[in-house]
């Protein structure tokens, strides 16, 4: 397989607060703001944004994006760090991509769109243009989502339209991460979920765990390892923003079980290597950027003879073993069925038409719509035709530009 070496290097958190009641259980009336219409400034170079969030986030679902950064906004350990705001264009982008990618998407598929978002979203969804490091920890911070009430997304300054990857990580798989955490402090997941992976969840280890090695234990992130209440909403955001090719190649690292061994060089691990057997059949080589020698080997667990050989079958295969006993695809699989079934039955959501429509909308499909695979990779809508999708969405909150007066 394919190491990511940023995910082994530096892990993705998203951390979400339970101190506080769901928004569905406060009696915080029809709206928790300010209800009186208070006119934009039309004479604010804001204010086709501001127009636009109003139009399309406040007055639909009582929510509030807010990308002008205030302290009155910030969580207690947000107020520990060093961020910055997001641009006025970088929060325009964040802005239509949220409403296309997110909202939009709920809109088509829950019964009755307008009471479900207006019921369930955050109350506030929160942009800030800096990453959140934990510089202590050796973590960032993706998301955060605070008691059903707010959302905060980061690193916002570098979003790019070029990169769906990097759009996913940050953005669109929080979004669904977070807001999944909300639907499920309102109705709770499975009792059985807790126990499907029982005595494999580490709240500090998953830091250190390889994507791989996560995806062998029944895991479809590192981050889902830590905790049954983080995996259960990395399974909804993972199938939903991952296009098929990448879900189908962690199902099938999913396969086998996969262990981690220390080595001086790469060099010295390709010795190791079975004649016939290359790299990729048998693991993958990081080198620890640090300098210290610490380097490390990711490799599927199989038969060694005395010499630490591998064994092969009589077709020439290596034979692959689980000495734990976890079947890590029919794990992933078995989570996914049981997500499926409670967004169906509480919800009444499809998430087959949710991830359908999400993957539709983000890469290139032809008249058949079959998906346009180029170089093996599959084409980014958003940058496509020289941004063609992407101008538009911007140009729905251009086109407020025609309220303000002329100079």
């Amino acid at each position: 397989m394919k190491a990511k070496l940023s995910i082994l290097i530096i892990a993705a958190v998203a951390m979400v607060s339970f101190t506080l009641g769901s928004c569905s259980d406060d009696n915080l009336g029809a709206s928790i703001f300010d209800t009186v219409d208070h006119p934009l400034d039309k004479s604010l170079y804001t204010f086709p944004l501001d127009t636009f969030v109003k139009v399309n986030f406040q007055e639909p679902y009582n929510v509030r994006y807010m990308y002008k950064m205030q302290d009155m906004s910030l969580s207690s350990s947000d107020l520990q760090k060093n961020l910055t705001p997001c641009s006025y264009d970088k929060s325009v982008d964040l802005a239509t991509l949220a409403k296309y990618l997110w909202f939009d998407i709920y809109k088509e598929l829950a019964n009755q769109h307008e009471i479900f978002l207006k019921k369930y979203s955050p109350r506030i969804i929160h942009i800030i243009g800096s990453k959140s490091l934990n510089v202590s920890q050796g973590t960032e911070t993706l998301g955060v989502a605070e008691g059903g009430l707010k959302i905060s997304l980061y690193n916002a300054n570098n979003l790019s339209v070029d990169d769906i990857d990097m759009m996913n990580e940050y953005f669109f798989k929080t979004m669904h991460h977070e807001f999944g955490h909300i639907l499920d402090q309102t109705i709770s997941r499975p009792l059985l979920f807790n126990l499907l992976s029982n005595g494999q969840y580490d709240a500090s280890g998953w830091t250190n765990t390889p994507d791989s090695v996560a995806a062998g234990r029944g895991f479809v992130s590192p981050y889902a390892s830590s905790m049954a209440r983080e995996d259960w909403v990395e399974v909804l955001a993972n199938y939903v923003t991952r296009d098929t090719l990448s879900w189908n190649i962690l199902l099938g690292s999913a396969e086998y079980e996969w262990e981690e061994i220390d080595i001086e060089s790469e060099s010295a691990y390709k010795k190791l290597i079975t004649p016939g057997c290359n790299l990729d059949t048998i693991g993958y080589y990081k080198a620890d950027k640090s300098g210290n020698g610490d380097n490390k080997v990711y490799r599927r667990v199989c038969v060694r003879n005395a010499a630490g050989n591998v064994e092969k079958d009589e077709n020439g295969n290596p034979i692959w073993v689980h000495k734990s006993g976890i079947d890590g695809r029919s794990l992933i699989l078995t989570k996914l069925d049981m997500v499926r079934a409670w967004l169906s039955n509480n919800y009444g959501i499809s998430i087959d038409a949710m991830r359908k429509m999400v993957q539709q909308r983000t890469y290139l499909t032809d008249s058949k719509g079959d998906f346009v695979i180029k170089n093996g990779k599959l084409v980014n809508r958003f940058s496509y035709n020289n941004y063609e999708l992407m101008n538009s969405l911007r140009n729905q909150v251009e086109k407020y530009k025609e309220l303000q007066p002329k100079n």
